[in-house]
């Protein structure tokens, strides 16, 4: 790397042999000038040893250019970070120094021995695999056709054949014949008066709704699409702004008063619409818009001057070229491969390395005021975080050098990042107009009143008989209606279309409906909580997906004024059919000419269907037998292991002196809340069906580490080194080469299981180059005295869950003892 004649930086760094409190920090230039006192070195990391201090910071005699740092205690195994840094407030590096040398990384137990290179090995795994794409309840004629013959394109691609005549679809046709059967006999069709035997819809919606089970009408699509604006900036761009799939000889931009603009929207395909954030407001109408700039169409990122760059798996961070003042904190910006790493080809790239994050701190100037620039190049660069729930979940290539066959050239902006993101979802309001509002009709006269008497029997005392209500129940004429959830702005934007978590409001319908009196009815899950004071609806679709709009009767909820007129404005569009691919948005609906694209880098996401009527038969009776109250041990930990981030649960009740105490141990995922957080919004809904008279208290599941000692005979041949490289690769925690969890996943261990050492020895005994294999230890970590290996196998009490971390600054949490002798 170049460096200037004014700038000085971090050479190496070396670990005194005799004590490992002492750093040995050589620079490029002379430090005197820096004068680097204590506060201004500052080490960072650590695992089991963390808040290492510096304590002095001198000349290193006999050592040009070279500082000896003195720290008040020695680190672990695990990587330690080496901060040169202006003061104690700020992390910014001296003047003087390269932001990019300013840090080193280093080991405390670099002078270690070990047996093979210490440069780590990097591999790629593949993309997962997604299981194959069945319903499992289909249960008709057309399901069971449908569902064989989906699955048959899936394993025979070639065999498309749908004539009657043919033998396959013979075939399939019979087997639906007889599992149609066999579905009849099962639900046999009576009457709507039961749940196992209705044929409405809406009728099973209101059966569920008895035995506490909301009905799933299905929710709209979302994906983020991007906008390319030529030359200029603060385009605005209103909320609602309509986007469609590509159709073949359209241009980008499509003009809202069109004829072909009208037409294609009067059609009913799928439309998208640019999202409002609710945050903001609750008026459908406020016009809010969304803020485009050309200078964000496509960013590189900033090497700081290094080749063959990538922003590594995990990454919240990154730098990018130029002074970007039109990106700030909440911003959404895509992280897209636009060039094969190999070939330098477009058609590369790998589409699967796309990734849209929402930055939470945008850096354009430093703690003086300045631009943020690179002193090396003398070029203005911006610093960004993003949240760490959108942390990449993959490596992404910045720079490469292109394989022989293309010419060992460097190429540049492999990956780029991508602005004016704005979020979309699935559905179409009517277009403003006479039309925009649907008339529902006039509510009936009420019938004529049962015949007054002056007598009373001895089951309708006199005057008892209430009039009856008019019978109102319109239908929508356009169907599906949306159902979408309200828009959180400052949400992960990773998770634009993820699967909402179990505690999470249903999605609501889009839709208004006004009477002839100006009176707004809003709609609702269901009226039995509502007085005749409240105007409200709810809407019940039936089985073709028609919508019904059934009000109150004066009892729950209000009833519609006899004689009365309505009118509603609702959106079209829901379920799976916005799941689009992604770059299959092509069109936007605008009169603006500087918008001149727009495109759905990622796929659209989070459309869901209605439950069917066989969905509502089968979930519904089983929905009064969930379990609402915490009884047993059992019931502690079933009800705990239910919320995210929890992996397993195990409840277990103890009489703490005057109660019962009913503690859950908690088994937390990799990437669930800290601990005390975890614990604390744990406790708090426990706290909801706990029985009165028990207390409450959380705490981290027991883990017990293993100790597992294995001498390995390599086969004559291979090499001894690479044959443990490879078994290291088998024995992690992690993900292996191929992408499938490594052998000692934490998810791989639970409460209270035997551990046998059998699967341990097959797994070494499977990779290529090893003859045989051998047991030498197999024992708790916290037990020594004890040694399995004669049984093969450890048992465990029912709040212990074993661990094999492997980890050296963890040697509490397991590890593997290898000796490989060559063959």
């Amino acid at each position: 790397m170049l460096l200037t004649q004014s700038l000085n930086g971090i050479d190496y760094l070396e670990v005194a042999e005799t004590e490992q409190t002492v750093l040995l920090l050589t620079m490029l230039r002379d430090p005197a000038a820096l004068k680097l006192g204590a506060a201004q070195v500052e080490i960072l990391g650590g695992e089991s040893v963390t808040g290492i201090k510096t304590l002095e910071v001198a000349a290193l005699p006999g050592a040009a250019n070279a500082l000896r740092i003195e720290v008040n205690r020695a680190g672990d195994f695990s990587t330690y970070t080496l901060l040169l840094r202006a003061d104690d407030t700020t992390d910014e590096p001296p003047l003087g120094v390269d932001p990019v040398l300013a840090r080193i990384d280093f080991s405390f137990k670099a002078g270690c021995p070990a047996t093979n290179d210490c440069a780590p090995v990097s591999c790629c795994p593949p993309a997962a695999v997604d299981r194959p794409d069945i319903n499992y309840l289909a249960k008709d004629y057309p399901g069971f056709v449908q569902v064989m013959l989906d699955r048959i394109a899936v394993l025979a691609p070639d065999w498309q054949e749908r004539h009657a005549a043919d033998l396959g679809v013979t075939l399939v046709e019979l087997l639906a014949y007889v599992a149609d059967h066999l579905s009849y006999r099962q639900d046999a069709v009576a009457t709507e008066a039961y749940l196992g035997t209705a044929r409405s819809r809406i009728s099973l919606r209101r059966h569920a709704r008895l035995v506490d089970y909301r009905v799933d009408e299905g929710e709209n699509a979302r994906c983020w699409v991007q906008f390319q604006i030529d030359g200029a900036e603060g385009v605005l761009l209103p909320a609602g702004t309509l986007v469609l799939p590509r159709i073949a000889g359209l241009s980008a931009r499509l003009a809202p008063n069109a004829a072909a603009t009208q037409q294609i929207l009067q059609q009913g395909g799928v439309v998208f619409a640019t999202l409002k954030d609710p945050t903001l407001s609750a008026n459908f109408k406020m016009d809010l818009s969304a803020t485009l700039g050309a200078s964000l169409n496509q960013i590189s990122f900033h090497t700081w001057s290094d080749e063959a760059c990538c922003l590594p798996a995990g990454a919240t961070a990154a730098t990018l070229k130029g002074h970007l003042t039109s990106l700030n904190a909440g911003d959404v910006l895509l992280f897209e491969e636009q060039l094969g790493p190999l070939t330098g080809a477009p058609d590369d790239a790998d589409r699967t390395h796309r990734w849209a994050v929402r930055l939470t701190r945008v850096h354009h100037t430093d703690r003086f005021g300045n631009v943020l620039t690179d002193p090396v190049e003398n070029k203005s660069v911006t610093d960004i975080e993003w949240q760490a729930a959108d942390a990449l979940p993959f490596s992404m290539c910045i720079s490469s050098v292109t394989d022989e066959d293309h010419g060992s050239v460097l190429i540049k902006d492999v990956s780029v990042a991508r602005g004016n993101m704005v979020a979309a979802d699935h559905g179409k309001w009517p277009q403003p107009g006479p039309n925009e509002w649907e008339p529902l009709g006039t509510v009936p006269a009420p019938p004529a009143a049962p015949v007054a008497t002056n007598a009373a029997d001895c089951c309708t005392p006199a005057g008892s008989v209430a009039a009856p209500l008019p019978m109102f129940f319109p239908a929508l004429a356009a169907s599906p209606l949306t159902f979408a959830r309200d828009f959180d702005a400052a949400a992960p934007a990773s998770v634009l279309g993820a699967a909402a978590p179990p505690d999470a409001a249903a999605p609501k319908p889009q839709i208004e409906v006004v009477d002839d009196r100006g009176t707004k009815w809003s709609p609702e899950p269901d009226l039995l909580s509502f007085d005749k004071l409240h105007h409200g609806f709810v809407v019940e679709i039936e089985r073709d997906g028609t919508a019904y709009l059934r009000f109150g009767d004066d009892q729950h909820g209000a009833a519609p004024p006899a004689n009365g007129s309505f009118r509603a404005r609702y959106r079209v569009g829901n379920g799976t059919a916005g799941n689009l691919g992604s770059d299959t948005i092509a069109h936007v609906v605008t009169a603006d000419s500087r918008i001149t694209s727009v495109r759905n880098p990622l796929p659209a996401s989070g459309g869901r269907d209605p439950d069917t009527m066989e969905t509502i038969r089968q979930l519904a009776p089983s929905r009064f037998r969930t379990q609402a109250r915490a009884v047993t041990e059992e019931d502690y930990g079933a009800a705990a292991s239910r919320y995210p981030g929890v992996r397993a649960a195990r409840g277990t009740l103890r009489w703490t002196g005057s109660w019962r105490t009913a503690f859950v141990a908690l088994d937390a995922t990799p990437r669930a809340l800290s601990p005390a957080m975890l614990a604390a919004t744990i406790a708090t809904q426990l706290d909801l069906i706990r029985m009165a008279g028990v207390d409450l208290a959380t705490e981290p599941a027991a883990i017990v580490g293993l100790r597992i000692a294995l001498t390995v005979c390599v086969k004559p041949h291979y090499a001894t080194g690479e044959v443990e490289q490879a078994l290291r690769g088998v024995f992690t925690a992690g993900p292996t080469c191929n992408g499938t969890p490594g052998l000692l996943d934490p998810a791989n261990f639970s409460f209270g299981q035997t551990v046998y050492l059998s699967p341990f020895i097959a797994a070494a005994q499977a990779v290529d180059g090893v003859a045989a294999v051998r047991a030498t230890a197999f024992q708790r970590v916290d037990d020594p005295a004890n040694d399995a290996t004669g049984i093969g196998y450890i048992s465990m009490q029912r709040l212990e869950i074993p661990r094999l971390d492997n980890d050296l600054s963890r040697p509490d949490r397991g590890f593997l003892e290898l000796t490989v002798d060559a063959g």
